[in-house]
């Protein structure tokens, strides 16, 4: 299987997944519901980098997502791009992204006023290792207390967790849709 079917086909599992966490700091709590929407995995994937790929750049995000699926858009079309090594940092944080949010790691606000080098809009940041590397995770908020992923990528040699306020993980669920199912992850509201 090629590395961008197989980051479609984990993240096409995750639309049937929802993550809920409260975190806090300084004795305020946060709520966050994670939700996966397939329209977005065009942007997680980087594919609006590939410019000189009108048709993959700026085209219908979920129509791409699922021609990707159906592998009528392949690797081997995305790596002809010139632009290919914009987007190559995010392969296998996003073919991994399940496993990275699974874990328990360190959740950040965001303030992109530290960073304006940087165009992310996020409103909070998680930093989780995988490969021996941290990867940063970036989660918009869409309305009330429901989140998305905006981006993620290996760290380079930005450090975006620098200066920005740290968060404890107080409580992490993940329910399967479908099913119902739910696995408690992390419960430090019990103690």
């Amino acid at each position: 299987m090629d590395k961008i079917l197989e980051c479609a086909s984990n993240y096409k599992k995750l639309t049937n997944v929802r993550y809920n966490m409260v975190i806090g700091r300084k004795g305020k709590a946060v709520k966050i519901v994670l939700d996966f929407d397939e329209s977005n995995f065009h942007h997680l994937l980087g594919l609006h980098k590939l410019t000189d790929l009108v048709g993959i750049a700026s085209g219908n995000r979920k129509k791409i997502f699922n021609q990707i699926l159906g592998k009528s858009i392949t690797a081997a079309q995305i790596q002809k791009s010139d632009f290919f090594d914009k987007l190559e940092s995010r392969i296998d944080p996003l073919c991994n992204l399940e496993k990275l949010l699974d874990t328990n790691e360190i959740v950040f606000r965001y303030n992109e006023k530290l960073h304006t080098f940087s165009v992310i809009k996020a409103d909070f940041l998680l930093s989780t290792p995988l490969n021996n590397r941290d990867t940063y995770i970036f989660l918009s908020n869409e309305k009330d207390d429901n989140y998305f992923c905006r981006s993620l990528f290996y760290e380079t040699n930005i450090d975006y967790t620098s200066r920005q306020p740290k968060y404890t993980l107080l409580y992490k669920e993940k329910i399967n849709i479908s099913t119902g199912e739910t696995e408690v992850q992390y419960d430090r509201l019990k103690k």
